[in-house]
């Protein structure tokens, strides 16, 4: 009797060290973008819609990831003013919902109107603000202009998630993601 629950023991102990060696841990991805071997944490993500665009149906949406070190200050529950020295990514999305960023795939695109593109008419607002100081009008910061790439959203519930892999005019990337609330708000309070 004593052998067999020593065999018992023996088995029971190998299978769960099996079953825990098996097992895959879970890697939480942080919220961050990456360029230069450079990692800037972000902190704030929010976004700014622009409208309608000459195109019928299709609405420009801004979404900026300001890293950790700048602080966006909300009054009447609107971003009235930011400070801190830091970078701060912009993405504008054409998309068909003119209140939210709808879930898809958006490519850089040349031409003028299509959902899912991050230019408006011609105009690119997509780039880095690199080093940007606040209380300095910007003083110093460089900028990264966006030459292609793609982003892709989800939303489950009011939870938005981003996932980017952008390429700059100057032979960088841009990688990184975001998974998290995104206020969005009029340009017109």
């Amino acid at each position: 009797m004593k052998q067999t629950l020593i065999k018992f023991g023996v088995l029971v102990f190998a299978l769960s060290f099996t079953l825990m060696s098996c097992k895959k841990d879970k890697v939480e991805t942080k919220n961050s973008f990456k360029y230069n071997q450079k990692e800037a944490e972000i902190g704030t993500a929010l976004g700014m819609k622009y409208g309608g665009t000459t195109t019928s149906g299709v609405y420009a949406i801004n979404i900026i990831f300001f890293e950790k070190t700048i602080s966006v200050h909300s009054l009447t529950n609107f971003p009235e003013s930011a400070s801190g020295i830091g970078d701060a990514l912009f993405l504008t999305l054409l998309t068909n919902n003119e209140t939210e960023v709808t879930p898809g795939e958006y490519t850089l695109m040349p031409s003028t109107g299509l959902p899912k593109a991050f230019v408006i008419d011609g105009k690119d607002d997509t780039g880095l603000l690199v080093n940007y100081n606040i209380s300095r009008g910007g003083g110093g910061y460089a900028y990264l202009e966006i030459s292609g790439g793609k982003v892709t959203v989800t939303k489950n519930g009011d939870t938005y998630e981003f996932t980017f892999n952008l390429n700059t005019t100057v032979n960088s990337t841009i990688t990184g993601f975001y998974k998290g609330k995104v206020e969005i708000f009029s340009l017109k309070k």
